[in-house]
């Protein structure tokens, strides 16, 4: 029995490291539940083998577990409530139940084991190797060779750039190897995350890394994942203690800054997509007239506001198709096709139940990983559980701006919550039952 268990806990960790690699890539979406069925394989052995006893006891401990169940109730309830049902079950499948035994068997399965069987750090640090070498791999290719994008629409990049240095900036619209560049941002952030808290084999391989990762991420042209990757790198510092790694951002800032104006100085551009002096003085209809981001985001932010609290507990049914074919007049008004944010979606298909029982799931797993940080454990679980923490920070940062969490940045999300999650419920509610077992053989 040791021996299969060892071997489950063997395929788990090759079967994280290829769903985590293949997360930034257009896999489609039978790809992803291939992927989640063969890691919930072995998720299930574990339990059966180590923890019959133990799983209801670590769900009934673990505040998460209790708002993913009401999260769950309310996108069923939303379902029976949709314009188009249908279409609603499809979404539910996709993006919550798929998403929710990911989450549950993965970190309940590393939660009965006495060591984290899935080498992770090990993972995220070749993922991001060769997610950089194929991004900025293709990347220089095309810049060299403008006319042989590989898996790249010529007729959609033609009527994007405007120079050849505009490349860089529209290249993960244009290829369509990657999963989108919202997703790709994202996928980023995990990558800052974890930057910022492991140490590697020195300063230089940390701020080279991050270098790499940030100028990557200033290709991308978001500013919100910026702005969340700069503020979870702060805090980094405080949760790590690391001063020293506020020198590596902030040369790493500096040196992507410096790259990019060097050969394109006009960056700004990409960048500053709005009239500021209108938003200043709050003419924001006038700025939204003249374009921008910023306050077609502000007249969204509000318009969903009032829609969703002129009847708060109401679903509305799961999907942005929904909000665009059945609400036509709320999208005129508002300028953008969704909330573009993460709570504000949720709580127009489930109502705010919807969105209170995320903050659950949220509030729930930050309560865990902060009592574990507390307690004694091995630094690699320590690690673990601070790198999560500084990619919660950003993933949220990002989703005020954006709505983010679904399809490959929502997988990501889980996937890597999920671990920590399972070894912060070993900490807390395990690891006395090992040691007691121990002593007593």
């Amino acid at each position: 029995m040791p021996v299969l268990a060892h071997k489950a806990e063997r395929y788990l960790d090759t079967f994280f490291f290829v769903f985590l690699f293949l997360i930034p890539f257009c896999i489609g979406p039978t790809g992803k539940y291939a992927l989640t069925l063969c890691l919930l394989g072995p998720c299930i052995f574990l339990l059966k083998k180590r923890g019959p006893v133990l799983s209801p006891i670590l769900l009934l401990n673990s505040p998460p577990f209790w708002g993913l169940l009401l999260w769950n109730v309310c996108a069923l309830f939303s379902i029976v409530l949709s314009p188009e049902p249908v279409y609603s079950l499809r979404v539910y499948f996709s993006e919550f139940f798929l998403n929710s035994i990911l989450f549950l068997g993965l970190s309940l399965s590393v939660a009965v084991c006495e060591s984290c069987p899935v080498r992770w750090s090990r993972a995220i640090k070749w993922v991001n190797i060769l997610f950089l070498l194929f991004y900025l791999g293709l990347m220089l290719l095309w810049l060299i060779m403008p006319d042989h994008l590989l898996l790249g629409d010529q007729e959609h990049i033609r009527r994007l750039i405007a120079d050849r240095m505009d490349i860089i900036f529209e290249y993960g619209r244009a290829c369509e190897l990657f999963h989108g560049i919202g997703h790709t941002s994202v996928f980023l952030a995990l990558m800052i995350a974890y930057w910022s808290i492991f140490p590697g084999k020195g300063l230089l391989e940390n701020g080279l890394f991050i270098f790499l990762n940030f100028l990557t991420l200033f290709t991308t042209t978001r500013r919100g994942a910026l702005i969340a990757s700069v503020i979870g790198f702060l805090f980094s510092i405080r949760l790590s203690g690391r001063k020293g790694i506020s020198v590596t951002l902030l040369l790493a800032i500096i040196l992507t800054t410096l790259s990019l104006a060097m050969f394109y100085p006009n960056v700004a551009r990409h960048f500053i997509r709005e009239d500021w002096h209108l938003i200043a003085q709050g003419r924001i209809e006038k700025a939204k007239r003249l374009g921008g981001s910023i306050p077609l985001r502000i007249s969204t932010y509000k318009e969903f506001s009032k829609r969703i609290m002129s009847k708060p507990f109401t679903p509305r049914g799961l999907g942005r198709k929904l909000i665009e074919e059945h609400w036509k007049g709320l999208v005129e008004k508002a300028g953008l096709q969704h909330g573009h944010n993460t709570l504000l979606n949720q709580a127009f298909y489930m109502g705010i139940q919807g969105a209170l029982s995320l903050l659950i799931i949220i509030g729930g797993q930050l309560f865990l990983f902060l009592r574990a940080l507390r307690m004694h454990t091995s630094e690699q679980d320590r690690q673990l559980i601070m790198v999560t923490l500084v990619f919660m920070v950003i993933f949220w940062g990002i989703n005020l701006f954006s709505d983010a969490f679904r399809h490959s940045s929502a997988n990501l999300y889980w996937l890597i919550t999920g671990l920590a999650t399972g070894r912060a419920m070993f900490i807390t509610n395990v690891a006395q039952a090992f040691s007691s077992s121990k002593k007593g053989s």
